[in-house]
């Protein structure tokens, strides 16, 4: 380690190192570089008593060193300033990965000149950052110990230790920065993709109602069924497009979007069939979501098929969503002529009535059937 001077006295003590031990440990609280580095030279400049220090980092583009976070009287004028990596002290230290320190710097040849006319370096201790792979990430400097002190050799190893933390903390803030990114560009991408799914599942609704009206009625009650089954998934795609794939989604808003494109679809022209829904908004996972919105189509399938005759002019559905002490509770209900006695949502080989029991296991759900006044079903599960 080459060293132009004698030692001078004032080298740091046990317990400055204890001290610079203790302030850096507070660095690994912190998430910003920026506000790392800038703590991380406040502590420099404390610890080695001097007039300024910098941290110069290697961009690993161009290849050249930046000096990224300066203090001192001149730190503004020479923030940003990039240096050759084969230039000066920054560049020696960078190249030999050794530390390096000089009191009388200007009568050395690796002394490369001042940054700024207005800064006279008297004296100088520069050590490499180095990453855990070993990986030289650039340099750490502090210049003119205050007082005409000089620097010595017994102030390697405590600036060396400065430097470990510098570098580790830099590392670890890269590392989160870069894992942020990547979640970033991952849910731009998901989000593109749920995008691409709705209108997917849409073009398929439009080709199969474009079918309907030339199949017997049969045929027709079944398409009209696949397309409602189809816009219930569509919709929570839309949702988690529109709310930048947050992992849960309003189960009340969903239900109220659905409600209208299903009753749109199947309601009949000749009769007045109005729609009431009292949603809370209630906050459940996508999975539970597009459960829930299946299992609502379903009910209002029946609802529309066997509630209302074809002689009767009006009626009313109500949807009610409520979520008391952490137990969710979604109620279809109508005012139509009631359920028989030997009701059944369809036989065993019937596609509702096996969706709506799978559903219900999804959800761990309880289902409640009145005919009271009507019919009424009440799904029940936990938040």
């Amino acid at each position: 380690m080459p060293s132009a001077n004698k030692a001078y006295p004032g080298s740091i003590s046990g317990d400055s190192l204890r001290m610079l031990l203790k302030e850096f440990s507070s660095l690994n609280r912190a998430v910003e570089l920026k506000g790392v580095l800038q703590k991380s030279l406040g502590i420099i400049k404390k610890v080695m008593d001097s007039e300024a220090s910098s941290l110069i980092l290697l961009d690993e583009d161009s290849q050249e060193l930046v000096v990224s976070i300066p203090s001192g009287p001149v730190r503004h004028e020479i923030q940003g300033i990039r240096i050759s990596r084969e230039q000066g002290v920054a560049g020696w230290v960078l190249e030999n990965d050794q530390p390096y320190f000089s009191n009388s710097p200007k009568e050395t040849e690796i002394f490369a000149g001042e940054l700024s006319e207005n800064f006279t370096t008297e004296s100088i201790i520069c050590v490499p950052l180095s990453g855990k792979n070993g990986k030289v990430i650039g340099v750490l400097e502090a210049i003119n110990r205050k007082g005409g002190r000089g620097f010595s050799e017994d102030d390697i190893p405590v600036f060396e230790a400065l430097s470990e933390h510098v570098a580790h903390t830099i590392e670890r803030t890269r590392e989160l920065e870069n894992l942020q990114q990547r979640v970033e560009d991952k849910e731009i991408m998901l989000t593109e993709v749920s995008h691409r799914i709705k209108n997917n599942l849409l073009t398929l609704t439009a080709l199969i109602e474009m079918e309907i009206p030339e199949v017997d009625e049969v045929s027709r009650e079944v398409l009209q069924k696949t397309c409602a089954r189809i816009d219930s998934m569509a919709e929570i795609h839309d949702l988690l497009y529109h709310n930048d794939l947050q992992k849960e989604i309003d189960l009340g808003e969903y239900i109220g979007r659905l409600t209208k494109k299903i009753s749109s679809m199947l309601a009949n022209p000749s009769q007045d069939i109005s729609v009431k829904i009292e949603a809370e908004s209630v906050q459940v996972d996508s999975e539970r979501c597009m459960c829930c919105g299946l299992l609502l189509n379903e009910l209002l399938v029946n609802a529309y098929k066997h509630a209302f005759k074809d002689d009767v002019v009006t009626g009313e559905i109500h949807i009610d969503l409520v979520e008391n002490e952490e137990v969710i509770r979604l109620e279809v209900a109508d005012n139509g002529e009631g359920l028989k006695e030997d009701f059944s949502l369809g036989t065993k080989e019937s596609v509702g009535s096996w969706l709506i029991d799978v559903l219900l296991r999804k959800l761990e759900a309880s289902m409640e059937i009145d005919s009271e006044g009507g019919a009424s079903f009440v799904i029940s599960f936990d938040q």
